[in-house]
């Protein structure tokens, strides 16, 4: 007789192949389009990730060519954060539950628990999704292989959606999706908690807040009620999860919201006042994680190092307990105010920051909101390093007062701070966001990648990025889908050294296109064939440790 499952909890299904199989057919020279080519290299015939050209690699060398599988090292091998909470929290609270962290890897083990377990929720996280797409796939697998089950989707998506789309296309998204209920509450921990135990217990799902539910031929919202979850009740209890779930690398948590209110994010509006862990908790947590063996700790908060004095407590923490972490987090480098403070954070094991830094320009600052200057990033970065702390700048290009000077500032700034790694996005234009509000100020027009405001275009704004790609030679370019920054820790927890991260950037770095038009990216394709025999000897000298995941097509 199969087992009943309360609960399995999906994290992320990684679309980027499709995205980038609809990205390459298009070729329209859209602003999406052009994004694209600068997160690939072109390797062969086929657009290849960072991560694709790494598996291509390994996989091509004497260790694995015997081998049936060919290895899939992928940075969702780090099990989603949002599952794995999502699951303690209710196994916490007497429910069953377990997490499937790549959904695109563990399809396998997807259709065993759903065949096997016979969830009575599947629940999905949306946190990385733009479109409905995954969602969609998702759902019809759950259908096929556990007809039974209820099918509930909640995070950033489904409050995305509603914002975002007049109510007949909100209607018509959630129909397409085929999902059975779905949460819009900005934490929804205790209405997924709420839905389970009713499901389990047969209670009237209707009772149940923040949830929208098929009611007379549409979904109709229960009624709100805003839930407040006091971080140290929520702590994951990580001693609940098996070792090879956990591997090497962890993200976790110590903080929910961030403490700033910059003009083009509306997350803290989304997520309501900063609210952070006890010191003691957070040490519990490491503790819990230290004794499984992991190595490498990324914390997610927003703003990890603010405030100051509580980051300095928890890196007094960490050097008191010997950890031993290395750890790698968001942080604010223009707030700090101690110098002592980047001293504390190196002692304490951090290994490499994430910096939002956004631009090098003070007017766009300015009009960004971001409470800091380019002198303060500019010591912050510098004392940083001078700590042997990595370092990923992020800048956005074309925000309300860009101009072509202000991107000279940028550059010139990437050029003096040398950060070790930058990338920069063409602005998202988010009518959710505080800049908004100044549109008709501002004259912007338009939304997400289509825009236009006084100054410049969002095609602009992808000539600034070509321009700066081919002005700073102080850092190298790293790529957002399937890698960015978090990748940095998944592949130290394979086994490469800070030394041989830096050196496959450079490698690759070589291998992406100058200039984000189709004549730019195909001229490189027949330049790049000694770097790529730099590169094929560099990769298959390393001493990486097996993925957990093999190709999906190695199965088939």
């Amino acid at each position: 007789m199969p087992s009943e499952l309360d609960c399995l909890v999906l994290g992320y299904d990684d679309d980027t192949p499709r995205q980038f199989a609809r990205l390459d057919g298009d070729r329209s020279g859209s602003v999406e389009y052009r994004s694209f080519l600068r997160n690939q290299v072109s390797i062969g015939a086929a657009p290849r990730t960072y991560m694709d050209a790494l598996n291509d690699l390994v996989g091509a060398g004497p260790r694995w060519n015997q081998r049936t599988e060919s290895p899939f090292y992928h940075v969702g091998e780090v099990t989603n954060l949002a599952s794995l909470y999502l699951s303690s929290y209710l196994l916490f609270r007497g429910c069953s539950a377990r997490p499937i962290g790549l959904v695109s890897a563990e399809e396998n083990e997807l259709i065993a628990a759903l065949e096997c377990e016979r969830p009575r929720v599947v629940a999905m996280t949306t946190t990385f999704y733009e479109d409905t797409t995954s969602v969609e796939r998702l759902v019809g697998l759950a259908r096929q292989h556990c007809p039974s089950a209820v099918v509930v989707v909640g995070g950033p998506l489904v409050q995305n959606l509603f914002h975002d789309l007049p109510a007949v296309e909100f209607q018509a998204a959630l129909e397409r999706m085929g999902a059975d209920a779905y949460v819009s509450e900005p934490e929804g921990e205790h209405t997924l908690l709420s839905l389970v135990t009713a499901v389990r217990d047969g209670g009237d799902l209707a009772l149940v807040p923040n949830t929208f539910l098929p009611a007379g031929g549409e979904f109709r919202l229960t009624f709100a009620q805003r839930e407040e979850n006091r971080l140290d009740e929520c702590a994951i209890e990580w001693p609940r999860f098996p070792d090879a779930l956990l591997g090497k690398t962890v993200q976790t948590r110590t903080a929910r919201s961030c403490a700033y209110h910059c003009s083009f994010c509306d997350y803290p509006i989304r997520a309501g006042k900063l609210s952070s862990a006890s010191v003691d908790v957070v040490e519990r947590e490491l503790e819990a994680l230290w004794r499984r063996g992991v190595e490498n700790v990324v914390f997610v908060d927003d703003t990890f190092n603010v405030p100051e004095e509580r980051f300095r407590a928890i890196c007094t923490m960490m050097i008191r307990r010997k950890f031993g972490f290395r750890w790698f987090s968001y942080f604010r480098c223009g707030s700090v105010r101690r110098r002592d403070t980047f001293d504390l954070a190196r002692a304490s094991g951090c290994t490499g920051v994430f910096l939002g830094i956004e631009s090098g320009d003070p007017g766009v600052l300015r009009n960004m909101d971001k409470a800091s200057t380019v002198e303060q990033y500019l010591r912050g970065v510098e004392a940083l390093h001078e700590n042997g702390i990595l370092t990923f700048a992020s800048f956005i290009a074309g925000f309300p007062g860009e101009t072509d000077a202000s991107l000279r500032n940028t550059i010139a700034f990437l050029e003096t701070a040398a950060p070790t790694l930058y990338r920069v996005e063409p602005w998202w234009y988010n009518h959710r966001a505080p800049i908004h509000r100044r549109a008709a100020e501002l004259g912007l027009t338009g939304r997400a990648y289509d825009w236009r405001h006084a100054t410049m275009s969002a095609q602009d704004a992808c000539d600034g990025i070509d321009e700066i790609f081919a002005s700073v030679r102080t850092s190298r370019w790293c790529p957002q889908q399937s890698f960015s920054f978090w990748a940095l820790p998944y592949l130290m927890g394979k086994g490469m050294s800070t030394g041989e991260l830096v050196e496959f950037h450079r490698l690759l770095h070589q291998l992406l296109p100058v200039s984000t038009t189709m004549s730019g990216y195909r001229a490189l394709a027949l330049a790049g064939g000694p770097v790529i025999g730099e590169l094929t000897g560099f990769v298959q000298g390393l001493q990486l440790s097996a993925p957990r995941f093999v190709r999906q097509s190695a199965r088939r």
